[in-house]
C-alpha cells in the first residue's frame, strides 16, 4: 500500500495540490533529519561518558 500512496503523492505533485505535497515532504524530512541528530547527538553524550567515567562502569 504504500508504493501506491508513493505514486499517487507523485502524481499530484502535477497538480494544484503541490504545495501540500511539497510541504508533507519537507514536513517528513525535518523530521528524519531531527531524529537523525538526535541519534549523534546522543551517541556523542553517551561516548563522552565512557571515556570519562569508564572506571565506574566496570
Amino acid at each position: 500500500m504504500p508504493h501506491v500512496l508513493t505514486q499517487v503523492e507523485h502524481a499530484l505533485c502535477w497538480t494544484v495540490f503541490a504545495p501540500l505535497v511539497r510541504a508533507r515532504r519537507r514536513k517528513i524530512e525535518r523530521r528524519i533529519s531531527r531524529e537523525l541528530h538526535d541519534k549523534a547527538r546522543i551517541d556523542r553524550v553517551l561516548n563522552e561518558i565512557v571515556a570519562q567515567h569508564a572506571d565506574l562502569l566496570c
